[in-house]
């Protein structure tokens, strides 16, 4: 049995309340439960009771045991001095405070149902991909659209402390992290830290003063450090690039950071690299622009992207291939509107205290297919089907934040498996 269990029960009332009495037989009524203390000190803060009709107001200290106010040292602690009650489950010892004075205990043994205390402690046992999977088809979560939608926000907001650095990096230009977010998310899980690097040796600011697709091909390929081919369009590229270098004082990356292996050829960087050329020749200053139109359409619409004529024919430099068009796919689209473009605009929009723009993200979000990724596909099988990717989102969240670490108590699903409601 956990602490945390007898947290949560006190706030939410579940044990018996009638005939509150103390274990010295003083009689009790609460009139505020209080509220959870996140820091040091005693558990509950802002306590408000009778004991014998004497009114008091100060904090909780709640326990498995009596003895473990002696066990924790608290006292020694004058921070403890302003507690009220002792909350046990099971009172074992009396407790006097840093003063030498008793402190009141309520013990609460009697007054929870026991299946409370099994089921927790099942949910803590597990073993299992999440803690309630064996439990799980008892619950009942066909009325779970508003906590997922808080499980999203929850999502979105950790993700906007991430984008602050960022921010704070860049000096709050929006257009460069947009630039910075989608380059990261364009290299997929393989490619992840060299598009980061690519976008720190070609920031944002310096790929728009390109005036045409070429330069910008090669600039970014040059300072990609994969302008290697031995024919004209490459040796072209290649000249541009040492004009380019010259004149704003590059330094390239080495080339090796790039990974091929195992990848698609849709998704090798060269391709990736032109088409992110074509995408800020067509929209130089992206984020401006879907500020001004945050819709789902409007995205997809305005990440539709090919490249030059060359990679057509090539998916690396100076090395002919079948002829396809490489158009940034639905897939990929998805993959930077979750996790580029509705992070980076969400956060904007709550920076802003713009309540619509946020409604809007979130709208996009709803309006966008489920993701298909391990994490989704099992809680498919669990029955949990995700209907948009904004439901997909909150299940990642879910199983990163609340069921890896076995935070049951916090979640809706968790909570009515434990106490049958």
């Amino acid at each position: 049995m956990k602490e945390e269990l007898l947290h949560h029960i006190w706030l939410t009332k579940r044990f018996d309340l009638s005939n509150l009495r103390t274990v010295d037989g003083l009689d009790l009524c609460i009139y505020d439960f209080g509220h959870l203390n996140y820091n040091a000190g005693p558990d509950i803060l802002d306590c408000r009771l009778t004991l014998e009709e004497v009114k008091w107001a100060g904090h909780i200290e709640i326990h498995i045991r009596s003895s473990d106010w002696s066990r924790h040292d608290h006292q020694s602690d004058p921070a403890y001095n302003s507690v009220i009650l002792h909350v046990v489950y099971e009172d074992d010892k009396t407790i006097v405070n840093q003063n030498g004075q008793t402190i009141p205990t309520l013990e609460l043994k009697d007054r929870i149902d026991q299946k409370y205390i099994t089921n927790h402690v099942d949910l803590m046992a597990s073993l299992t991909w999440i803690p309630c999977q064996a439990k799980l088809i008892t619950a009942d979560y066909s009325n779970q659209g508003f906590y997922l939608e808080k499980l999203l926000v929850e999502r979105l907001i950790n993700k906007i402390d991430q984008i602050e650095i960022l921010l704070g990096r860049i000096k709050n230009n929006w257009e460069e992290a947009l630039y910075f977010l989608l380059m990261k998310y364009l290299g997929l899980k393989v490619n992840n830290i060299a598009f980061e690097r690519l976008a720190e040796v070609v920031p944002h600011a310096l790929l728009i003063k390109c005036e045409t697709l070429f330069q910008k091909e090669a600039l970014l390929l040059g300072q990609a450090g994969l302008l290697h081919g031995n024919d004209e369009y490459i040796s072209r590229l290649e000249k541009e690039y040492e004009h380019l270098k010259s004149k704003f004082d590059l330094s390239p990356m080495t080339g090796v950071e790039w990974r091929f292996s195992k990848l698609r050829p849709a998704n090798f960087p060269t391709i990736r690299i032109a088409q992110l050329a074509e995408l800020y020749h067509n929209t130089p200053q992206l984020f401006q622009t879907i500020r001004s139109q945050p819709n789902t359409k409007n995205l997809q619409e305005l990440l539709t992207a090919t490249t030059s004529d060359y990679w057509h024919d090539h998916y690396l430099p100076g090395k002919p291939s079948t002829p396809k068009v490489k158009q940034i796919g639905l897939a990929t689209k998805q993959i930077l509107i979750i996790n580029a473009i509705v992070p980076l605009l969400y956060t904007y929009a709550r920076k802003c205290a713009d309540d619509n723009l946020q409604e809007q993200t979130l709208d996009i979000l709803s309006e966008l297919p489920a993701e298909d990724n391990k994490i989704i596909r099992k809680w498919k099988e669990l029955g949990l089907v995700p209907e948009s990717a904004a439901h997909s989102q909150a299940l990642i969240h879910l199983k990163n934040e609340l069921c890896d670490t076995q935070r049951c108590l916090e979640c809706n699903i968790g909570r009515q498996i434990i106490f049958g409601s």
